[in-house]
């Protein structure tokens, strides 16, 4: 009797050792691969403004440049402000530059301010300036940016200038804003319309 029952059980326990091989491989789960974290600090911003004005002054007391806009929202992970619609005005020798964009960003340090989007610049000359009768300039471009610590304002981008009695396109732009210097980079074209004269040059590349 006793060898029955041991003959018995070694025939199931081939079947028992399948079961639980089975039951673990059920039971087990499968390794699940994570994706990168992304800290969301880095994403969220730690105040936001709307409709503001920020000045700077220089050492004499007077604005140096105004910034307005319709929105900032200030990220504290790399110290940036995100500015929609923002507005630069810029004083230098009594000559205001005005400066429009879609989308603006403002980096502390350096005292960077970048418009991109149908950036538009403005230059507007005092009345009785010797110069005001020559008209203002207005420069189009789609990225800008203002470096007001080393006074310094460039593009990358197809740039157009546009006076009363000339034009400008060409790829990159620097200038330094107190020298009145401009640089202008490659791919020059100029037209130019004599004071009550109707004929236009253009100067070969």
């Amino acid at each position: 009797m006793f060898r029955r029952l041991v003959t018995r059980y070694w025939l199931l326990l081939p079947l028992l050792i399948i079961t639980v091989v089975l039951i673990d491989r059920v039971e087990t789960t499968d390794s699940v691969e994570t994706e990168d974290t992304i800290d969301m600090r880095a994403t969220e911003s730690d105040y936001y403004l709307s409709e503001f004005t920020t000045r700077r002054f220089n050492v004499q007391g007077t604005v140096e440049y105004q910034l307005k806009g319709k929105t900032l929202a200030h990220y504290p992970a790399d110290n940036r402000s995100q500015i929609s619609e923002p507005q630069v005005e810029l004083r230098r020798d009594n000559v205001k530059w005005l400066m429009t964009s879609k989308d603006g960003r403002f980096d502390p340090e350096p005292d960077l301010i970048t418009l991109t989007g149908n950036v538009t610049v403005n230059r507007i000359l005092p009345k009785g300036d010797e110069n005001s009768n020559l008209g203002d300039i207005v420069m189009s471009t789609q990225s800008l940016r203002i470096a007001n610590s080393d006074n310094r304002v460039e593009t990358d981008q197809e740039v157009e200038i546009v006076a009363p009695t000339w034009q400008l396109k060409a790829t990159g732009l620097r200038t330094t804003i107190d020298d009145g210097r401009l640089q202008l980079l490659a791919d020059v074209v100029a037209r130019y319309q004599l004071p009550g004269n109707k004929l236009t040059v253009e100067p070969e590349r």
